[in-house]
């Protein structure tokens, strides 16, 4: 797959065209201090962050790992997760965009390719909907359309070129703020959230969890939102 570019345009067409309502759309985080996150429109359904990794971030993520691993956390019904399989390439950005699109159905229900690929998948573990994307060529053939957008700011790399950053979504889903990265074993549930404080309390969690771990990183915040009547 071709990496998508941390670009609210672009990624708001892909998101569009696999079937997030016209009325939502993905906007720019300036920053995360809260004069900042007050441009943010509300609601905020969900979060994508982009980040290089770093040893920093890889260290942090093991720890988290096993420390989650031997004590266990509460995980909703409800999620939809993704594991991104190794054969997948460079689709981090598609990934997270399905997560926020399918983890936000109390705001909206997605449309078209992406409730075709929930309807079908929803029941299956998180490998198995990974191997499924795989094979979701409706999905593979929009996402490239977008990569390759003449509203992309940067020069598309080769789908067999590795890319160091990595796209992750966070979500509110029955009251708890996730963290959804395919990458992951698992979702990381970072305690509870509601419609009114999610983009805050996502902010919390990205500070401390990659800002403050990784403080020579780069990062880029966008929200997804119901967009303002004009």
């Amino acid at each position: 797959w071709l990496p998508l570019e941390s670009n609210p345009t672009i990624l708001t067409k892909f998101a569009e065209r696999v079937g997030l309502p016209k009325e939502w759309g993905f906007v720019d985080i300036w920053g995360l201090d809260k004069e900042l996150l007050a441009f943010v429109p509300k609601p905020c359904a969900a979060v994508v962050l982009l980040f290089t990794s770093s040893k920093e971030l890889k260290a942090f993520k093991e720890k988290q790992k096993e420390e989650l691993t031997k004590k266990g956390q509460e995980l909703s019904k409800k999620l939809f997760y993704i594991t991104q399989h190794d054969g997948i390439g460079n689709a981090c950005g598609t990934i997270a965009t399905i997560h926020a699109m399918t983890n936000s159905q109390d705001l909206f229900k997605p449309e078209g390719v992406v409730k075709k690929f929930y309807d079908e998948w929803e029941t299956k573990s998180p490998s198995d909907i990974g191997y499924g994307l795989l094979k979701a060529k409706d999905i593979q053939e929009v996402s490239e359309d977008a990569a390759e957008s003449k509203d992309a700011q940067t020069a598309t790399p080769d789908r067999e070129e590795s890319v160091a950053a990595h796209f992750i979504a966070f979500v509110h889903v029955d009251g708890t703020l996730y963290e959804m990265d395919g990458r992951k074993a698992f979702p990381i549930n970072h305690g509870k959230t509601s419609n009114k404080t999610f983009l805050e309390d996502a902010a919390v969690v990205i500070k401390k969890n990659f800002f403050e771990v990784s403080p020579k990183g780069n990062f880029s915040l966008m929200a997804l939102v119901k967009k303002p009547k004009e």
